[in-house]
């Protein structure tokens, strides 16, 4: 014990990376699924489609849909050299896909540490905030996702440190982090904000060379990761300009919040009531403008837009956590506090640091979507028979978009949200019926198209999202009664199909 606490001392780095790497090794090994909507159609179901030759979300069609293509070709480079490899199964893949993601995402310890380091000269505080980000209850779980706000943080840190890493930046170092910033762009259009962030504490500094020099790398490693949009569409940053204007004449369509929502979102994240002090740090600390425009930017802009989504607000998680910390110790140290405020912090940390590791061994293990996914693995064993396959839920007249993808052939998914909606159709193989509500009502009225329809199986969620419905019963998170077509599918499915 007495060496741990010695080599800790002396490489507090090393070990607050290398316990992070073996939480997210965790999450890496049993968090399968996906979180959101988002990190799965967006990135996998796409990039997967075009690998195995389909285009399940007609992002290839007739015109632009507004998304960046940058992410998205990157993984389907990365899902064509699996197979080139001979790595076909999905399953087997995306522990690659998460592995890749989770050591991406220790880069954003790496650096919010340097940051730290740099700024405040204190490796006390350095340690604080490497630790916060290391186990924090629901990074691990957050960095092995394919969510854009996930994936473009290190970046966004990484470009952070290039640039206040040296008192007077070098011409190298800005075009540096100008390129990083770039990259972070194109992953998540929004970054701009955050862009325009550093720009104005360069302005204010009176920085104009590095503020030009800057821009003009910024611009230009932006614009060549967007040069798929020329190839695809013949024009320059049309994805980009169909995301704006669908952004602008759609924001009401989508969650909404007040203006302080996502204070809300990250109080909570970050787990009260340390939160609540990491926040008063953040605003405390406004003079490190390099550190806190750009966030506040980004919160700002957030804070203001109609379509306010939790996720969105991710990104400025290690801002708000560096400068929280800085800020904290800054005020301690300018209004020391009596006896009775400093047990009451010590009260509030061991608060948080109970709730943290109370939530983060189920949240790190946890299989999300895990019926959506297995029951349309499920349907991989079939292959390629199955061209369609049906989604039941007229107790609730609505339905959810299943991962497709994990069939491992191009099927389509057919909606029936009323019991009179039905149509027989001769491609149809299986009939999912979500939850058990009156489920042997429903199953006599699919018999009546699908007479020789019989019982397969049942795919129930994860605990943490059986828990979650429980809690909400709107949240979706459904056990789904498989059934199969005999006359489409024999009895048995084959018995060496690959596991999907």
């Amino acid at each position: 014990m007495n060496r741990i606490k010695q080599y800790y001392t002396k490489n507090p780095l090393t070990v607050i990376l290398a316990v992070a790497f073996i939480a997210r090794l965790v999450s890496v090994l049993f968090a399968r699924g996906y979180g959101m909507h988002d990190d799965h159609f967006l990135i996998i179901e796409t990039s997967r489609s075009w690998a195995s030759g389909f285009d399940f979300q007609g992002w290839l069609g007739d015109s632009p849909q507004g998304h960046s293509f940058t992410y998205p070709l990157l993984m389907y480079v990365l899902f064509k050299c699996l197979m080139f490899l001979g790595i076909e199964n999905l399953d087997v893949q995306m522990y690659f896909v998460r592995l890749i993601h989770a050591l991406l995402s220790l880069l954003t310890i790496l650096f919010s540490y340097r940051i730290v380091m740099r700024t405040s000269n204190d490796k006390r505080q350095a340690n604080i905030t490497g630790w916060i980000l290391a186990v924090l209850w629901c990074m691990p779980w957050l960095s092995v996702r394919n969510l854009v706000e996930m994936v473009c943080m290190p970046f966004m840190v990484w470009a952070t440190w290039i640039y206040v890493r040296n008192e007077n930046p070098r011409t190298k170092d800005l075009i540096y982090s100008a390129v990083l910033t770039a990259v972070a762009f194109a992953f998540r259009f929004q970054v701009i904000f955050f862009i325009g962030g550093m720009g104005l504490s360069m302005l204010i500094h009176k920085q104009w060379k590095n503020a030009v020099v800057w821009t003009v790398s910024l611009l230009v490693m932006f614009s060549l990761t967007q040069l798929s949009d020329v190839f695809i569409w013949h024009k320059p940053f049309a994805e980009m300009q169909q995301y704006v204007l669908y952004n602008f004449f759609h924001s009401g369509q989508y969650p909404q919040g007040g203006f302080f929502k996502y204070f809300g979102v990250l109080a909570g994240v970050l787990l009260p009531p340390v939160s609540i002090m990491l926040l008063f740090g953040f605003f405390y600390n406004w003079k490190k403008l390099y550190l806190f425009l750009p966030s506040f930017c980004f919160l700002l802009f957030h804070s203001i837009f109609p379509n306010k989504q939790e996720r969105f607000i991710f990104p400025i998680i290690p801002f708000v956590v560096m400068l929280g910390v800085m800020g904290c110790r800054d005020f301690l140290i300018t209004h020391p506090l009596n006896v009775k405020w400093r047990k009451a912090v010590k009260v509030c940390v061991v608060i948080s640091l109970v709730l943290n590791f109370v939530l983060l061994v189920p949240v790190t293990v946890h299989y999300s979507k895990k019926s959506r996914v297995e029951s349309m693995a499920y349907m991989a064993h079939y292959r390629p028979n199955v061209k369609s396959f049906i989604y039941e839920d007229t107790p609730n007249e609505d339905f959810e978009r299943m991962p497709r993808i994990y069939t491992l052939q191009n099927c389509t998914q057919i909606n029936v949200m009323t019991k009179d909606s039905c149509q027989a159709d001769t491609n149809v193989a299986f009939v999912l019926f979500a939850d058990g509500v009156n489920l042997n009502e429903r199953v006599a009225n699919m018999k009546k198209y699908y007479p020789e329809l019989q019982y397969d199986t049942v795919f129930k969620p994860s605990f943490i999202d059986a828990l979650m419905r429980k809690i909400n019963r709107h949240n979706r998170n459904y056990s789904y009664f498989v059934y199969r077509n005999g006359e489409v599918q024999p009895y048995q499915p084959r018995q060496n199909a690959p596991k999907p």
